[in-house]
């Protein structure tokens, strides 16, 4: 069976030697910091609730699916407490008020059913969803150059490394399980970017495409580097 691949680093350590005091600004500034970084929070934390949806229903099938799936959700955790950390930091926001709205919110997968047939074609979601993932945190490089701290860059470097990591490990899944289906990724990958103009975020993790960052070249380079991960010849 094929184990997926893990990264090794603590958000907690990562910000050890920052304070909120290091990032004081004007009120403006403070609120367009978390009007960005929200977003980025709590589409990390709806992964627990993907991985309940997924449970609820009876979709993985495969052990490599699972052992995916487990280490995937311990990952946008660690994300999850990183983003807490750097609003608390540079936003004004305290973990308590953060983890009571993010408790709050509704999460409705009925808009993404299509893409919750089976493990396969879940499978192809999150690999690209992860590729665009890493491609839209590589775009807010200026957001964290702002910040004046180089520990934003190296927070920015993990969270890009996990990602394609994670985009990799769905696809390894793939490869290793669902060879005979190769050959409809590409339909899959075409109707998710299609959805993506119709669909609107409730919760789900995956699909989250708002913001200036996913733009339609976006989507496109992440559905070519998706399908030539997938598609690359298999060792003989």
């Amino acid at each position: 069976m094929i184990t997926p691949v893990r990264r090794d680093w603590n958000p907690s350590e990562l910000f050890s030697a920052l304070t909120p005091a290091m990032f004081s600004a004007e009120p403006s500034a403070i609120r367009a910091r978390w009007d960005k970084l929200w977003p980025d929070l709590y589409t990390e934390y709806d992964a627990r609730h993907l991985k309940q949806e997924l449970a609820a229903r009876n979709l993985i099938a495969t052990d490599e699916a699972a052992a995916f799936l487990s280490a995937w959700v311990i990952d946008e955790e660690r994300h999850t407490n990183g983003f807490i950390r750097i609003i608390e930091l540079v936003a004004n926001g305290s973990e308590k008020h953060l983890r009571e709205r993010l408790g709050a919110r509704s999460h409705d997968f009925g808009p993404i059913t299509d893409y919750l047939k089976d493990e396969f074609s879940l499978l192809v979601m999150i690999a690209f969803d992860e590729m665009c993932t890493c491609r839209a945190y590589a775009a807010e490089k200026p957001f964290y150059d702002a910040l004046g701290n180089n520990t934003f860059h190296h927070w920015l470097r993990e969270i890009i490394a996990d990602e394609a990591v994670h985009s990799m490990n769905a696809v390894n899944v793939i490869r290793a399980r669902y060879r005979d289906r190769i050959g409809q990724v590409g339909a899959i990958l075409d109707s998710l970017i299609r959805a993506c103009d119709n669909l609107r975020y409730s919760g789900t993790f995956v699909l989250d495409y708002f913001g200036t960052a996913y733009s339609k070249e976006l989507l496109a380079n992440s559905r070519l580097a998706t399908m030539r991960n997938i598609v690359k010849p298999l060792p003989a």
